[in-house]
């Protein structure tokens, strides 16, 4: 009986060491676990106490911050410093069959993808090149892209600088790489290199008013005609908040000029060199004030709204006795929308629409120059017989019988993107713009568009967030200044595209 009690008084000894060990292993182990979140709350609270400093957007971290996150998605905090870097771009293969509008050399189809561009120079019919416009077939790697991008908290508010290349180079719009000759030799150019501190801002960036929200999805390089602004181009300028307009902000820059000349001869800038006309004796263009430009945004949950403008100076002034100057003034609007209707939250809807005299370059296309470009002026000089041509006069009286006018244009473009599904989408869009001639000055010139129109249907498929891939099918049509239609352009292209 003893040793029954003592065998249970020992059991239960055992039962409560081992019960004790237990409890006290639990206490030790959640005891850890507390640690290790009042050490994971410690580290969270001094990150959050960081942010309040200056808000989530641009935190401003002293140095040494072991941190590495920056201030703005996908970069990261040079170490040491308060600058938030991101490093990005991509890598884009283009390849397109021209069904019509296909080139009439090795090069002549490059950049592959790009709309206005092409359907500006469309043939024309009875012509050799219409005769053998069809299935050309190319593939490109030229438009892929490498940005870096600072931004660095101040007094004066935030620090931002932007550098950016595509491998377009050689000359600018002319694309004179990508030839096969010697395994593509495609050469860096200059996209984007700019630097803001608070709302001042230097550098080239895209020209104010080019509305990039409001611009299509598409594949295609060059892009719908009808919107405000050729580009990118060198610039200064100030953007402040507008305090009576919630969302709204305004803008002014003064931009690089640019003076575009059509004349009987054919067209040519105030940049022209060897591109002008040989029958011409000089060059009379000159841009003797940089333009000016206004933007007002209005940001929007439901999308945005934006009023633009610009004023420039066209200058014909050859040194002798031909010395006349010219206002060009115009504007326009542009916006997005989500409309949401049938539940679509993703479906977005943009628009554009501009007006102006002697607005040349601030279409879209630009008057680069190319006679099937738009225009700033239409002069009759160098004209057969006439003051600037060749072995015509050049007297006073002459130079007194030139004449010149600003040449008024229009256009607008319209977009509706479609999400079939959270990965799958497709664009819809079309451009047109139109300019107006003069004839009595040019002459009846099948060399100058009075209209070009541009139409894209794509679908663009995301397998994941970084890449992009489809096919996208591109219209073409231009009508000269001498009412004669260009061939229409139809293209089929396909895309891969992988985002770093």
């Amino acid at each position: 009986m003893t040793s029954l009690r003592r065998i249970g008084a020992i059991a239960a000894i055992g039962t409560l060491a081992a019960a004790s060990a237990l409890l006290t292993g639990l206490a030790a182990a959640n005891a850890d676990e507390l640690s290790d979140l009042r050490a994971n709350n410690e580290v969270l609270q001094q990150r959050l106490d960081q942010l309040a400093q200056v808000g989530l957007r641009h935190p401003n971290l002293p140095p040494g911050t072991a941190s590495i996150a920056g201030s703005f998605p996908r970069s990261f905090l040079i170490p040491g410093t308060d600058t938030s870097i991101e490093i990005g771009g991509f890598v884009d293969l283009d390849a397109s069959y021209f069904i019509t509008a296909g080139g009439n050399n090795s090069n002549a189809a490059v950049p592959p993808v790009t709309g206005a561009p092409i359907a500006s120079g469309l043939p024309l019919p009875g012509t050799a090149a219409a005769s053998r416009q069809y299935g050309w077939f190319r593939m490109q790697a030229s438009n892929s892209r490498f940005f870096v991008e600072t931004r660095t908290p101040t007094p004066y508010g935030q620090a931002l600088t932007h550098l950016e290349f595509d491998f377009f180079g050689c000359t600018a719009g002319a694309y004179c790489n990508d030839l096969n000759t010697s395994t593509n030799p495609d050469t860096p150019r200059l996209r984007l290199a700019y630097g803001t501190l608070g709302g001042f801002l230097a550098g080239q960036t895209w020209v104010p008013g080019n509305d990039l929200q409001a611009s299509p999805e598409i594949f295609d390089f060059g892009g719908d005609v009808g919107g405000w602004g050729w580009a990118r181009a060198p610039q200064i300028g100030y953007k402040t908040p507008v305090p009576w307009l919630y969302g709204g902000t305004a803008g002014i820059y003064l931009v690089q000029p640019y003076t575009q000349i059509a004349t009987p001869e054919g067209a040519f800038s105030d940049e022209s060199s060897s591109s002008l006309p040989s029958s011409l004796v000089s060059n009379p263009g000159k841009t003797p004030l940089p333009d000016a430009a206004l933007v007002l945004n209005w940001e929007q949950p439901w999308g945005h709204f934006q009023l633009h403008g610009a004023v420039r100076e066209l200058d014909m002034n050859d040194g002798s006795f031909l010395q006349r100057s010219f206002i060009g003034y115009g504007g326009g609007f542009s916006g997005n929308v989500h409309p949401g209707w049938l539940g679509w939250t993703k479906d977005n809807l943009g628009f554009q629409a501009y007006a102006g005299d002697g607005l040349g370059h601030w279409n879209n296309p630009p008057g680069s120059g190319a006679n099937t470009l738009w225009q700033g002026l239409a002069t009759n000089y160098g004209g057969p017989g006439l003051y600037g041509f060749k072995g015509g006069p050049t007297s006073a009286l002459a130079a007194a019988a030139i004449r010149a006018t600003t040449v008024f244009s229009w256009g607008g473009e319209v977009n509706y993107q479609h999400w079939w599904t959270g990965n799958l989408r497709s664009s819809f869009t079309f451009g047109i713009g139109h300019q107006d001639l003069p004839i009595a000055l040019l002459g009846f010139k099948d060399f100058y568009n009075k209209e070009i129109e541009t139409a894209h249907v794509n679908l663009v498929w995301s397998p994941v967030p970084f890449i992009n891939t489809g096919f996208e099918y591109i219209y073409d049509h231009r009508l000269t200044a001498n009412n004669v239609r260009g061939s229409d352009g139809h293209i089929l292209t396909y895309h891969f595209q992988v985002k770093f």
